[in-house]
């Protein structure tokens, strides 16, 4: 089986080449050229060269371009996207990739003569924010409700792939992915001061479930040729082990520093996407969830393992530091 995935050099498409090929799958990336993506790339490069692996550069907005790509595969994983922050900095732009290109996919997928399969990776967000004291969990029929631009594509994104389904007969399955991300990775380092802005405005007790981006990349896997998951949404969260809250999760880069975690009077009032979700049905039929929170946190501290004796005297003032980017510092005396 030949699968087109889209997107495959950020964070979680690199996984999901690594489970597509686990899986025995032919791979075929679609990706824009640039620097950071070619470095990305030459880590499959036995996989290219084995010829389990097919790279094309090109653009999910090029209409030509998506259409040859998918040409003669039997499966999409519409991966490519602009995600906050910078779908809120250059909204249009992000239309123009998240939902444009989404429409793009799904005209060639309707003109193929295979009519391949598509998973398309949406996420939590399309639910809207929740505050300590919203019901929880999260359920995958709640109302859809747009905080920002990306939600808002996503939302977009899913309603098109449905009417694709009933129109054309589209085959589809989407999931909708929680907290995603590895340890070795934490941060955005290319836009930190926007992620720490926007990390101290949310409520420390906001919930949190976190999931592997190798769990993610295993249910995305997992869904091709799935008869179970055909026509069907999921969500994607680690489960009751990865429950958590907004400022224990964000502490533990800090921890793993060797500093002490950041108190509760740093964080702000704002609610966010992230939630406890129930994730019985997507689990029963995807098979996806293999790590925990403690694996994230093991993670973290293999990162920094190195580093943190060197940083020990100077994590009062790191710590400090971090803290000076939240609008509530100085702290008010809790």
């Amino acid at each position: 089986m030949n699968v087109l995935l889209t997107g495959p050099f950020g964070k979680i498409g690199y996984r999901v080449i690594e489970a597509l090929l686990a899986k025995g799958y032919q791979v075929t990336c679609f990706d824009i050229d640039t620097p950071a993506n070619r470095k990305t790339a030459r880590d499959f490069a036995s996989a290219v060269a084995a010829g389990h692996v097919r790279i094309i550069w090109g653009d999910i907005t090029n209409a030509a371009q998506v259409a040859a790509a998918v040409s003669g595969v039997d499966a999409v994983v519409h991966n490519a996207a602009i995600i906050p922050p910078l779908s809120d900095i250059h909204p249009e732009l992000a239309e123009r990739v998240n939902v444009g290109g989404t429409k793009n996919i799904l005209a060639a997928i309707e003109q193929s003569t295979r009519r391949p399969q598509l998973v398309f990776p949406s996420s939590i967000s399309v639910h809207g924010f929740n505050l300590p004291d919203s019901p929880f969990p999260r359920r995958i029929t709640d109302p859809f409700r747009a905080e920002d631009h990306y939600a808002g594509h996503k939302i977009e994104c899913e309603r098109l792939i449905e009417a694709a389904g009933k129109q054309w007969g589209l085959r589809w399955v989407i999931v909708r992915i929680g907290a995603c991300m590895e340890g070795r990775n934490p941060m955005d380092t290319e836009n930190s001061e926007q992620m720490m802005q926007m990390m101290f405005s949310i409520s420390a007790k906001a919930r949190l479930e976190y999931i592997h981006p190798k769990d993610v990349a295993s249910a995305m896997a997992n869904a091709i040729g799935n008869v179970q998951a055909m026509g069907k949404k999921f969500f994607l969260g680690g489960g009751k082990s990865c429950q958590t809250y907004w400022g224990e999760f964000n502490s533990m880069f800090l921890v793993a520093m060797g500093c002490e975690p950041f108190p509760a009077s740093v964080f702000g009032t704002q609610g966010y996407y992230t939630d406890w979700m129930d994730t019985e049905e997507s689990q029963r039929v995807l098979q996806f969830q293999h790590h925990s929170l403690a694996d994230y946190r093991a993670e973290l501290d293999k990162k920094f393992r190195w580093i943190r004796p060197f940083l020990f005297p100077f994590r009062a003032l790191l710590r400090r530091y971090l803290m000076s980017q939240s609008p509530n510092y100085p702290l008010r005396k809790s």
